[in-house]
């Protein structure tokens, strides 16, 4: 990155942070629209991504240590550790380090996502998970991350009826923050494609609730998501079958999962002669 590259992405992250701190009510205007920090923002509060910043940790400072772009981005995307220091003291170990991820649009730079992590070892929702069945004491960050953190949906930003649903049901059975976001963007982007032919919220809510179980291989049926909602499974089947194709939801889908299929299990896959990508209706045997 070019130096003054480096040092405009600085000064945007020293604002970011700053901001939040302070719970200013203007903080969104680093948050590139609709990303995935912005839609934290709106269904947490300020509280989310301070835990994501790992601003708990009290610490006097943050420093730049290291950025980097993207993989397999062309556009203006770029990654920036920090970490946490007291005083003049010295490197930050991991447990100090965060990785913000930015986008410049025009000629300024935004925050997209925040991983309470090292820029080389990005925190998922799978590691997280793995990290609560540890014994001792667990980051609260990694806490928010799986979903077992008491951060409460507690922002201000505006939801539709459908959303409303969605976004409370999800989290009452146990979905990540992070899962819920993906459901956020799965719905608005599905409402983007044009008006809809039915409009019954309990039933596109129960649609995008079932489609991110499939995405996440939870095994719930679509009879208990439908009996959750009060609606029909048939009604539901045929909400989500709309979802599926117009929107092309396939297995680890990257627009909407936040899980991965290990490389060797995709080589097993598709060696035994098997479509890919998989649609998201399919069954799956994700043991491959």
């Amino acid at each position: 990155m070019a130096e003054s590259e480096i040092e405009a992405i600085w000064n945007t992250v020293q604002e970011f942070i700053h901001a939040l701190q302070r719970r200013d009510p203007t903080v969104r205007r680093w948050l590139y629209p609709e990303s995935e920090a912005h839609i934290l923002l709106d269904l947490y509060g300020e509280e989310a991504l301070l835990t994501l910043l790992k601003d708990y940790l009290g610490r006097d400072r943050f420093i730049p240590l290291r950025g980097g772009s993207v993989s397999g981005e062309k556009g203006p995307l770029r990654l920036l550790e920090i970490g946490w220091v007291r005083g003049e003291g010295g490197r930050p170990v991991a447990e100090e380090r965060v990785t913000l991820r930015l986008r410049r649009v025009r000629r300024r730079w935004q925050v997209e996502d925040i991983w309470p992590s090292p820029l080389d070892a990005l925190l998922t929702v799978s590691q997280a998970r793995e990290l609560l069945g540890r014994e001792g004491r667990i980051d609260p960050a990694v806490l928010f991350v799986a979903g077992a953190s008491k951060v409460s949906l507690e922002g201000c930003g505006e939801m539709d009826d459908v959303e409303t649903l969605f976004v409370l049901g999800m989290d009452r059975q146990g979905f990540s923050p992070r899962e819920i976001v993906r459901a956020v963007r799965l719905w608005r982007d599905f409402i983007r494609l044009g008006r809809l032919p039915y409009r019954k919220p309990a039933l596109y809510a129960a649609a995008v609730h079932y489609a991110l179980s499939l995405l996440g291989h939870y095994g719930d049926t679509r009879r208990s998501i439908a009996d959750y909602y009060g609606v029909s499974a048939r009604g539901l089947g045929m909400r989500f079958a709309e979802m599926e194709k117009r929107l092309g939801l396939v297995h680890f889908d990257p627009r909407y999962s936040v899980f991965s299929p290990s490389e060797a299990w995709k080589e097993r896959w598709q060696e035994a002669g098997r479509p890919w990508p998989i649609p998201l209706g399919k069954p799956l045997d994700v043991e491959g």
